[in-house]
């Protein structure tokens, strides 16, 4: 039996959908804060309604189920949201991955996969290794540092993996991040998309290569706490971005900056080396940006189904 806290969600619900198709049993648990749109088709998998802060109903949860692996993704992790609410993001971020992981030991269970993030790195224009500095420079990333240090410091019978995932893109998605607020804007016919800084580096990785990887390092054996970065190892700037946005619609698309969209710190380059990934388990990605963008923008209906151009 597997466990997906966040199964809900936007990368939640892909590793959920894959797990399925693998035949694996699988479980949801999710608050349903944020539910990712269509998809009826994972609707038959069981869904617990539980926040992960509630101790009592986490553990009623796991003693029933009996979980082999727990895969960890119930986080928030839209930065404006963290920042505006860093009390509510520490207890959700922390206190709920310390009463799942508890929980978690405390049931049996043999794996647990904790999805973290690259924004625990320093800022540096270098490919970021698992070993790099740790620097956050927002709630977000100091939230997730909390909750990786929790995982090493319970690391006594349970197998840890944790996954440092990068700038997810994807279908399904449930914040308002870069790719969503272009969507938006677009779909609202403007080609002067008003945006904050789109210079910005970052590493855009399909939320279903991010789910085959957790999947591939939830079958990893190895014992104590390991740590992978989870991306593509290219970067690409907001402004690149929206170049290919303007190549796959046949469209100029122009940008108006507007200053009072730039966040307090936002790091200038973020780009992971995933070469550990690579040579320990013989994984690496299989969908470029412009092909996820692509089917994106059909799944948005702003191209023809069939535009394969």
């Amino acid at each position: 039996m597997d466990i997906v806290t966040g199964g809900l969600g936007f990368i939640g619900n892909e590793l959920v959908r894959q797990l399925k198709a693998a035949g694996r049993e699988v479980a949801i648990i999710d608050n349903e804060n944020r539910i990712a749109p269509q998809i009826e088709d994972i609707r038959d998998v069981p869904h617990y309604k539980i926040d992960i802060t509630d101790v009592k109903s986490v553990n009623e949860t796991m003693a029933l189920l009996k979980p082999t692996r727990v895969f960890h993704l119930a986080a928030i992790h839209y930065i404006p949201e963290c920042n505006a609410q860093p009390e509510r993001t520490l207890r959700i971020n922390v206190e709920g991955t310390l009463s799942v992981l508890n929980a978690a030991v405390k049931f049996g269970c043999k794996h647990f996969i904790l999805a973290s993030t690259g924004a625990v790195y320093h800022d540096t224009p270098e490919p970021l290794k698992e070993e790099a500095k740790i620097a956050p420079v927002d709630v977000y990333g100091w939230s997730k540092w909390f909750a990786e240090e929790l995982c090493r410091w319970q690391d006594t019978s349970i197998r840890i993996t944790i996954c440092r995932l990068f700038n997810n893109i994807g279908l399904r998605e449930t914040n308002a991040h870069i790719v969503p607020e272009i969507i938006s804007q677009l779909r609202s016919g403007n080609r002067v998309l008003e945006l904050g800084n789109i210079t910005p580096v970052r590493d855009y990785i399909s939320t279903r290569d991010t789910a085959t990887a957790m999947i591939t390092l939830g079958q990893s054996e190895h014992s104590g706490t390991e740590v992978y970065n989870i991306a593509t190892g290219k970067g690409a700037s907001v402004k690149e971005l929206i170049q290919e946005l303007s190549k796959i619609l046949k469209q100029d698309i122009q940008v108006k900056t507007d200053p009072h969209r730039f966040r307090k710190a936002d790091k200038e380059v973020q780009l992971a080396d995933i070469s550990k990934l690579k040579e320990k388990l013989n994984w690496e990605p299989k969908h470029s940006m412009k092909e996820v963008l692509m089917e994106l923008m059909k799944f948005e209906k702003l191209m023809p189904a069939n535009d394969n151009t």
